[in-house]
């Protein structure tokens, strides 16, 4: 097997260790293509284990960068959410090799961890690395690792619920949702919602003009399901009535039916929800132009 032919089996899980630490795919596809680089110039004949050898690689990569992305995301307009994957293209899925795609809410709820923190938590959770083969590929001894975990698990709490996902209720409450926001029923979107719910919304500065005015995202969390609900109903109605050929259809998203909204062809928005206990407890909409370019 030639190394281009060994990098390839394993470019799937690369790229799924990269995007889930960084939730960036361009950042991910950069730092898969740099250790693919590296990786053709080392003497693999020395390396024992081509997998090991490549994972540690990708991680640490991540773990600087994520480090370099997390301070520059202080300057970002407004909140900052992970960058969807549209998971029902059968080309993108071919291009990314995408495996182990996590839903928006666990996404959201890694950004609480460390560079460090992160890497052991998907190590250990996503990918089933035991503590001695995370030590080796961080660099740390087993009990380091055992205690970053520790600390991630405490950083995370009751979140972890999260990731227990009911794909069939997720796309019976999204319907639901589609229904009563598109028909302006006020009780029937209010029954839907968890009375915590929140509404992120991710737009990078970006707008949207609609008869004069300009809609832009929101520029901090909206919280309570009366509030939340106004506001879904509000700017669904003036969507509706203001911009042509506006048009909501479902799509998959990292492997979770979401909604996508157009406006003659073109992606204007992406509305993911998160359930919990037959409710929507989170509500996630990205609105930045150039995270919405896999819907174009």
């Amino acid at each position: 097997m030639t190394k281009s032919e060994t990098f390839l089996e394993y470019k799937g899980l690369l790229f799924s260790v990269a995007y889930n630490m960084l939730g960036v795919v361009a950042d991910a596809e950069d730092i898969v293509q740099d250790v693919f680089e590296k990786w053709l110039t080392i003497d693999s004949g020395h390396v024992q284990s081509p997998k090991a050898y490549l994972v540690k690689s990708i991680t640490n990569k991540c773990i600087t960068h994520l480090e370099k992305i997390k301070r520059e995301r202080s300057h970002y307009i407004g909140p900052w959410l992970p960058e969807p994957i549209i998971t029902q293209n059968e080309g993108a899925n071919k291009r990314l090799e995408m495996l182990n795609p996590l839903s928006m809410g666990v996404m959201v709820m890694l950004e609480k961890l460390t560079a460090q923190e992160r890497a052991v938590f998907l190590l250990k959770e996503i990918f089933s690395y035991g503590y001695d083969e995370i030590a080796e590929i961080i660099n740390r001894t087993n009990d380091n690792c055992r205690q970053i975990f520790k600390r991630a698990q405490q950083h995370l709490k009751d979140d972890k619920k999260r990731f227990a996902i009911d794909m069939e209720a997720h796309g019976r409450i999204l319907k639901k949702f589609l229904q009563a926001s598109s028909e302006g029923d006020m009780d029937g979107l209010i029954a839907l919602l968890q009375d915590d719910i929140e509404m992120v919304t991710d737009g990078g500065g970006s707008a949207l003009t609609v008869n004069g005015r300009t809609l832009k995202a929101l520029s901090k969390p909206l919280s309570g399901r009366d509030v939340v609900a106004r506001f879904v109903i509000k700017i669904v109605q003036m969507v509706q009535q203001s911009i042509p050929a506006f048009a909501m259809k479902m799509v998959l998203v990292n492997d979770m039916p979401a909604i996508a909204c157009f406006t003659d062809s073109k992606p204007v928005s992406l509305i993911i929800l998160e359930v919990r206990n037959d409710r929507i407890c989170n509500i996630y909409v990205h609105s930045n132009e150039k995270k919405l370019k896999s819907l174009a």
